[in-house]
């Protein structure tokens, strides 16, 4: 190589000239230690393309050469959606690191294919990542089964994900709603979330799912997946005059300003907000709109899916402890499910209560 070569190069081309035979094994042995004058993200590609090679001993160089990189720089090429598909891909099989992981797995441009692999033998921590994703999932169904055969798969991960292929494939055949189901109002003004439509519009549009060709018809759409092609100011005016379905959906969305319109609807039954307070799978923004809601924290049932449920903020739900009768503060006291300072405070009143008795 020339000595301004190495200015003109990248990432790209690097791999090129390696898959293409042109360096010898000197100097692959070089690359794999980490001496190529290369930006650091292309770095991160170019080893993590010789950690997955035939080459052992270049191999278990590369991967030393990446495990020794500062963490940062590897998370933050994981995570940048700008990068090429097979170098992300490149970086899945050549890494063991959980944020490494973690961060792919969240990146869109992370081929569906290499997901599926993932699902099959990710730890619990992964798999929660996995099946929270249900952008992928709907692109790329068979992530479900990967998930589903997943020899340590978590009962809560196996639960969503049962879930998920109830909701959005199993019924799918039956998206015409029935007369008496509830419909979207759309005369609702827009006056109560005005303040988060304004915040809407500097979101960044998300990518719309993939719609299956079967589902191409706009009639034949499930209401998923008309929602998945929306942007964020639709979903937020959605989840405001929205039916019980959409509602339902839109209440788990990643992002807190369609959740957040999603409690905000006027239709909103106490029954419903019972069954969100005990969801794990909700942003902690809806269970803090919940726990402030002085309508909906005088309702026993919901005052005890919030303080079972261990995503509700600890701030929440140790004002709402004290409304507990003694019976439940004695389930409370003994549940394992939430933290130590709910548990701890719940025994502290149930011991005081008692001594009172």
């Amino acid at each position: 190589m020339s000595s301004t070569a190495p200015l003109e190069l990248n990432a790209s081309t690097i791999i090129e000239r390696i898959d293409s035979g042109a360096y010898p094994r000197e100097i692959l042995q070089t690359i794999a230690a980490g001496f190529l004058p290369l930006p650091q993200e292309d770095l991160v590609a170019v080893l993590a393309y010789l950690a997955v090679g035939r080459d052992d001993g270049i191999a278990a160089a590369a991967r030393v050469s990446l495990a020794e990189m500062p963490s940062r720089v590897i998370v933050s090429f994981a995570e940048n959606d700008a990068a090429p598909p097979l170098h992300l891909k490149y970086l899945a099989h050549a890494t063991e690191d959980e944020a490494v992981l973690e961060a792919l797995i969240r990146n869109r441009a992370l081929p569906d294919d290499v997901v599926v692999q993932l699902a099959g033998v990710a730890d619990p921590v992964l798999q929660e990542v996995i099946v929270i994703n249900q952008a992928r999932i709907l692109r790329a169904p068979m992530i479900l089964d990967a998930l589903l055969s997943n020899p340590i798969l978590s009962p809560e991960a196996r639960r969503r994900a049962i879930e998920t292929r109830e909701e959005f494939f199993e019924k799918q055949v039956h998206v015409a709603a029935p007369e008496d189901e509830e419909q979207p109002d759309l005369t609702l003004p827009d006056d109560a979330i005005i303040d988060l439509l304004e915040k809407a519009e500097d979101e960044t549009p998300t990518q719309p799912a993939t719609v299956p060709t079967m589902f191409e018809d706009p009639a034949k759409q499930s209401v998923f997946f008309r929602i998945m092609s929306m942007t964020i100011k639709e979903k937020v005016q959605l989840a405001f005059r929205g039916g019980k379905t959409e509602r339902l959906i839109l209440v788990r969305e990643r992002n807190r300003l369609v959740c957040s319109a999603a409690m905000r609807n006027p239709r909103m039954t106490e029954t419903e907000v019972e069954s969100i307070a005990g969801m794990r799978n909700v942003d902690e923004e809806v269970l803090r709109i919940i726990g402030t809601r002085r309508d909906w924290t005088t309702k026993l049932p919901i005052i005890n899916a919030l303080v079972h449920n261990p995503k509700t903020p600890v701030g929440v739900v140790l004002p709402l402890i004290n409304r507990l009768t003694l019976r439940d503060l004695k389930g409370l006291k003994d549940d394992k499910g939430v933290s130590d300072v709910v548990r701890v405070m719940a025994r502290k009143l149930y011991t005081q209560r008692s001594q009172k008795q």
